[in-house]
């Protein structure tokens, strides 16, 4: 016997609504759902991947961007059609200052509100060593300290990496932003979403809940990073 080779398996936006409805018994085998159903599954579907952006920073949902960087400039928008075109980063979990003339990395201190906030001259100029990040509802500002002088705005850029959102499913076809091991999850959380406005029963739902639950864990263990973590003091006067 011979194994298939392949590892492409994929679903669809579809899919993923007709299996979730057969899950509710709403469909029976080889029955399609009518276009009412498919619409408000959609809707479902959408919401539900954008709750679940609040679980936290997934391996595959991680980016890197660059900041540029501008003489005299604390704060810098992030989103569509803003200083740095892209969609809106959720959480920012680590900067670094990049020197293009020496190729050098330096670690930024990815700070709180209120930690920037008491920052005593927060018009300081100098080479940005700490940063803060304000996720607004369409994008997002990144505030810079101390504030790049010509100089350092010539000679150096910012990176960060921060989790991004999820994408929508905008069409039939579409294909989910999760790697495989997520496509059950998201079938049963879709199926847990739309349980009450198809009238299943609270012990089925509360059935079905938890089995969504432990596989939606399953699957976000997963995609935590693996590491070893070192902790010291911080003896930085700022």
């Amino acid at each position: 016997m011979a194994t298939s080779g392949s590892t492409n398996f994929s679903v669809t936006r579809d899919d993923i609504i007709k299996r979730s409805l057969r899950l509710l018994g709403v469909l029976a085998q080889g029955e399609t759902p009518t276009a009412d159903q498919v619409t408000e599954a959609a809707f479902a579907l959408n919401s539900l991947v954008k709750a679940w952006e609040a679980d936290g920073m997934p391996i595959w949902a991680l980016k890197t961007i660059t900041v540029p960087l501008v003489a005299g400039q604390s704060v810098y928008s992030i989103g569509l059609t803003k200083n740095v075109n892209t969609p809106k980063p959720l959480k920012v979990i680590q900067a670094w200052n990049h020197s293009t003339t020496s190729s050098v990395d330096i670690p930024m201190r990815v700070i709180t509100k209120q930690e920037y906030n008491i920052l005593g001259n927060k018009t300081s100029s100098g080479n940005p060593i700490q940063c803060y990040y304000e996720p607004l509802i369409d994008y997002g500002n990144l505030y810079v300290f101390p504030v790049p002088a010509t100089t350092d705005a010539t000679n150096n850029t910012i990176s960060i990496v921060y989790q991004r959102p999820f994408e929508d499913f905008d069409t039939s076809t579409d294909t989910p932003d999760f790697p495989q091991e997520w496509y059950d999850a998201v079938a049963y959380g879709l199926a847990c979403r739309l349980a009450p406005e198809y009238g299943v029963p609270s012990d089925s739902r509360k059935m079905l809940w938890q089995e969504m639950t432990i596989i939606k864990q399953d699957a976000l263990n997963y995609g935590l990073e693996e590491g070893s973590m070192f902790l010291m003091r911080d003896n930085r006067s700022w």
